[in-house]
Order: C-alpha cells, then structure tokens, then sequence
C-alpha cells in the first residue's frame, strides 16, 4: 500500500504549490517543481511558470534544467515554459545551438520553432548542417513553423538532400507554411514511398490543373491512392466541377472504390476523413451517407460533410433513412450532420420514411422527423404530423411543421387541426390553430382564457398575437392569477402597437412576478414613454438580479441611464449586476475609481468587466492599480484582459 502514502505526498505537494503567490518570488519553487515525480504537479509548475516575467534568472534556470539527463519530466517541461515566455527566452535558447550536448542543440530547435520568431531563422538554418540527424530534423521542423522567404528557400533547397528524413522535414514544413515548391522540384518526390505521403500533401496545395490531374491519376493506383488522398485533404475550399468529374472518372473503374472510400470515412485520421470527405462529394455514391455522415466526428469536419452529403440530393437522404439501426447508433456530431442533410433535402418522396422514423422508438430522431416533415411541402405530411400534438415532446415541432405547410396546404391544415379544438385544448393546437386561421380563432382564444390549465391559458395569450383584438386578450392574460399566464402576456405585448402597448406595459411593470418585471423591462424599449423611465429606474435597483439588469438595459437602450444609477448598481447583491453596470458605463468617468476597487472582486467575471473599462476610460493614476492585479490574477480570461487594459494605459 506504499503507493497510497506517496499519492497522498503528491497531493499535498501539488496542494503546497498551488498556494503560492503569485509573481516571481514563486520562480524558484515552480522551477524545482518542474522535476517532481508526479505529472500533475510539474503541469502546475509549468502552467504557473508561463506567467511568470521571463527574467535572466528564470530563463538561465530552466535552460540548466535541459541538460539534466535522465530526468524527461523535467526536461520537457522546462523546454515546454520556455516556449511560452516569447521573446524573453528567445536569446538564451538560440545560444544552446551552439552546445556540445546534440540533446541541448534539438531542445533549442525544438523550442525556437515553437517561439516563432523570424530572428532564429539564421541560428536554425545554421543547424541544418549539424553532425547530429535529430538536431537537423528539428532545425528543418523549426523552419517550417517559423516560416517567411529565408526558411521556405532553406527548406525547398533539402528537398534535394540525401537525408531522406530531411527531405520529409523540408516537405512537412513547405505543407505547414503552404507554400508548394516549384512543380518540376516536386515531382520526383511523388514516386518516392519514403517522401509520397508528404509531397501529396504538397501537391494539393498547387493550385494548377496538372497538379490535379497527377493526383487524380493517383486515385487508380493501389500503391499510390493513400497518399493521393491527403493532396485533397490539403485542397482550400471546394473543388472545380471538372476536377470532380475526373475522380468519378478516375474511380469508377476501380472495384474497391467504395470500400475504401468508407474505410477512410470512418478512418481515426482527420486528415484521412477530410480527403474522403472531399473525394466522396465528387463520387456522388449514395452508399456512402452513412459513413459520410460519421466522418465528421468530434474534430471540426462537420460543415464539410454536410457539404459532402447534399450533393447526393434525395437518394442520398433516402440513404441515411433507410439506414436502420446504422442510423440510430450514430454518435452526436455524426446524427447532427444526418439531420441537418435530410432537412436540407427534405422532399415529397420522404414522407413516408420520415412517418416510419416518427416510429422508431427514438425520440432525438422522431424530432428530427417531424421537422423534416414540415419540410417536405407534401400535403401527406399533415395526417401525421396532426397526430403528434399528444407528445408533449412533439407537439412544438408539429405546430411548426404545420404552420410551414399551411403556405401550400391551408384547407388541409385547417381541417387536420379543427377536429382538435372541439375538445380539451392543447397549447400547441392552440398556436397552430390561430396562427394558421388568423381572426377566426379569436372565439377560442377566448374559451381557452377560462381554462383551468396555466399552460392552455398561456399559449392562448401567446397566440393572440395573430388576431385583431390581441390588446384585450393580453390584459386578461396580464390579470390572471398564474406568473406563466402574466408572463406570456409580458411577452405579447412586444408585437402590440405602441398606443395599445402603453397602458397595458404600465401594469406588466408594477407585477409582483419578478419574471414579469424583467420581461416587462425588456419589452420598454420597443415603446419608450418618458412616464415609464421613472418606474424602470426604480426596478434598476430591485432586490432579484434579473429585474434589475433588464431595468439597467432598457435605460440603456432609451439614452436614459444616469450614472447614479451605474453607482447604485455596483452596490447590488449580485455581482452580474456589477459586471454589467460596468459594461454599460465604460465612458462614465465617475466608475474609473470603482473599477480599480472592483479589481480585487472575488468574482473573475467582475473583475473582467473592470479591467475592460479600465482599458478604455482609464487614466494614469490606474496603471499600479492594473498592475497589482495582473500579478494576483489566477483566471486566464481575466489576467489576458488585465494584460490588455496595462497596454492600453501604459500608452497614454
């Protein structure tokens, strides 16, 4: 059980080390910490050390730890703060090339390249003639992160070098700063199996018809179609139409085509999946969407499968539905980009797929569903889609999907929906019913006001909107006696005219609701009256945050905010009202002192807020004051803010 009793060191070391003070004093520790056993406490070291000054000592201390042999952890966690300190670092670093220790001289490389200053370019296209392989690698990578015209003209001139593995680096590094070398330069490394995959990579970025041609010539062969499809990962935007035609071209004849264009759909690689994505699209092959569809995984490649996946029009669509359980185990982002292709091709001929995926027994599919009915703009969608208002979780996408087919279907809409308001009311039948059938439905709304449902009374409300004597209906709703009903009538008043508005916004502002209030405030602004500024600079200082901000942002928004108020406002018990009173009165001098105090606010949000103002009101006299807190600042968000709003005043 030994190894309990050192978890338990580990954590108070890490516990200790956490507890520090901000600032330099602290270097010394978090240095010696970055050689301790435990990975999370040399995480905590590292993390705290990048946001310590890089003075000489600092820099010349964990340049020392580089050369401990032995000691990994250590090691790369000094190389991996040294290459966040910017600027500072760079001199000392750039000496190591010059080390006995090959180990010293890659450490250098490796970090220089992660600095990104032009400045080591000279240093590092010195170190491409090194004695040691792994110093020239990182020298040739280093470059290529670094980039600019003396590091693209160093790496073109190894494509030509007898280190194979300097010729990969070079090519890496021309891929990462896209800049291709010249074609005839390029060529011969497309043959080559040690530098294929990442000259490809190159060609893709050559925007010519040859270099599409050759790798589309690629696509045919077996050696070579691996790494002819990561030149149209590396492709900028959509392809041509013609180039999209030579890869069906190009790919027909081949009898595993589909095969392995779903193998590398479905590949772990992202670059893999994003020339699939690419070449799928210019296939057209139906029998792809599925795996078209789980290319896009949790990486960022789901607007291109999307993209991918339209193109198949309806048979693609009808492919993803009559996928079965396949569908039905897509992961997140995979059953996204599905919905959004079948919504997009949405058509007649899928209404009686989509009827049976209403069926299938899961719900996330069965909303997806009765979206995609609405818009299919088929009057066989209305029988089904009526029968969804019993599902509570349906019947909001029913109404929409209903109110969307009444543009082409209104007789049917009507009828499907007429059978249901005879009986109880449902809140959503209510919606669809006035929405769709307009100043007829005012006999209903007006049955529904007396239902012994908050929820029907409310939607009743809500729907009066879309009938001609909606100003009567939102004063009963705002005299019943539930919050749900008031508040819906809160928020109906925002589509009254102004003059009816008025009076009926008088009272929504005096509810006892708290959400009322705050649904009240925001609907002022659509119709100021100088009588109401009075009333909403007394809610700026109610008790419950929510009335208050909204009271704060309706003065706003009408020129009506006096800095009275923004000073009352920082008084509040709730510290978002303080980060707004800031955000609203950063050109009201009387909140700079308060913003300095604010500075030490035990919430980061707040003290955000005050260092934005800060950086566009402050004076002089609030540059220590920044400054002291950027030393104490634990949050990242906060402490680049404070950064910003030092810079900022500093220059005046």
């Amino acid at each position: 059980m030994t190894w309990l009793v050192a978890d338990a060191d580990a954590e108070s070391r890490y516990r200790a080390l956490d507890a520090l003070p901000a600032g330099p004093a602290a270097a010394p520790r978090l240095v010696e910490a970055l050689g301790d056993p435990s990975w999370r406490v040399r995480r905590l070291a590292a993390n705290r050390l990048a946001q310590v000054e890089p003075t000489p000592l600092v820099v010349s201390q964990l340049v020392a730890l580089l050369g401990r042999r032995g000691e990994t952890g250590a090691r790369n966690a000094a190389a991996s703060v040294l290459a966040q300190m910017g600027e500072g670092a760079r001199a000392a670093v750039a000496g190591l090339l010059e080390h006995v220790d090959p180990d010293q001289r890659k450490f250098a490389a490796d970090i220089l390249g992660e600095l990104g200053k032009e400045e080591a370019v000279p240093g590092l296209v010195a170190a491409l003639d090194d004695g040691d392989g792994n110093v020239r690698a990182a020298a040739a990578e280093a470059l290529g992160r670094i980039g600019g015209g003396v590091a693209r003209r160093s790496l073109e001139g190894l494509l030509r070098a007898g280190d194979p593995l300097l010729r990969v680096c070079a090519l890496e590094g021309l891929a990462r700063l896209r800049a291709p070398p010249p074609l005839p330069a390029l060529a011969p490394l497309l043959d080559d199996p040690l530098t294929r995959p990442s000259a490809f990579r190159l060609l893709g970025q050559v925007a010519h018809p040859t270099a599409s041609r050759r790798a589309v010539l690629a696509l045919g062969k077996t050696t070579t179609r691996d790494a002819a499809l990561l030149a149209f990962a590396s492709c900028e935007g959509p392809l041509a139409g013609e180039v999209e035609a030579e890869i069906s071209v190009a790919l027909k004849p081949v009898a595993d085509a589909a095969r392995w264009l779903e193998a590398a759909l479905t590949s772990g690689d992202l670059e893999r999946r994003r020339g699939a994505l690419v070449l799928a699209r210019a296939v057209r092959n139906p029998s792809l969407a599925l795996a078209m569809a789980r290319a896009a995984g949790p990486d960022g490649l789901a607007e291109q499968a999307v993209e991918a996946l339209v193109p198949l029009g309806l048979a693609g669509a009808q492919a993803l539905l009559d996928g079965g359980p396949a569908l039905a185990d897509l992961p997140g982002e995979a059953r996204a980009v599905a919905s959004e292709a079948i919504l997009a091709l949405a058509g007649p001929s899928l209404v009686e797929r989509l009827t049976a995926l209403l069926g299938a027994g899961d719900q996330e599919w069965a909303e997806l569903a009765a979206r995609a009915l609405g818009r299919t703009g088929a009057r066989s969608a209305v029988a089904p889609l009526a029968q969804l208002f019993d599902d509570d979780a349906l019947a909001v996408h029913a109404y929409r999907a209903l109110v969307a087919l009444a543009g082409s279907w209104p007789r049917d809409v009507e009828a499907a929906l007429e059978g249901r308001v005879q009986g109880a009311l449902q809140p959503h039948v209510l919606r669809a019913w006035a929405e769709v059938v307009g100043a007829p439905a005012r006999a209903l709304l007006s049955r529904a006001l007396h239902d012994e449902r908050d929820d029907v009374r409310a939607a009743a409300v809500e729907a009066s909107v879309f009938v001609s004597e909606a100003p009567a209906l939102v004063r009963a709703g705002l005299m019943d006696e539930s919050p749900r009903v008031r508040r819906a009538a809160a928020r109906a008043l925002a589509a009254l005219p102004t003059a009816e508005a008025l009076p009926l916004l008088s009272h929504a502002l005096v509810d006892l609701d708290a959400t009322v209030l705050a649904l009240a405030c925001q609907v002022a602004p659509r119709h100021p009256h100088p009588d109401a500024l009075g009333r909403l600079a007394e809610l700026a200082r109610h008790a419950d945050a929510s009335v208050a901000l909204s009271a704060l942002d309706a003065l706003a928004a009408q020129g009506a905010l006096p800095v009275e108020l923004l000073l009352r406002a920082l008084e509040h018990p709730g510290p978002e009202v303080h980060r707004r009173a800031f955000e609203l009165g950063a050109d009201r001098l009387e909140l700079v002192p308060r913003a300095q105090v604010a500075l030490a606010h035990p919430r980061w949000e707040v003290r955000a807020a005050a260092a934005r103002l800060l950086a566009v009101s402050g004076t002089a006299s609030s540059l220590e004051a920044l400054k002291d807190a950027l030393e104490r600042e634990g949050d990242d968000v906060a402490r680049e803010l404070l950064g910003q709003a030092v810079q900022a005043v500093a220059k005046r």
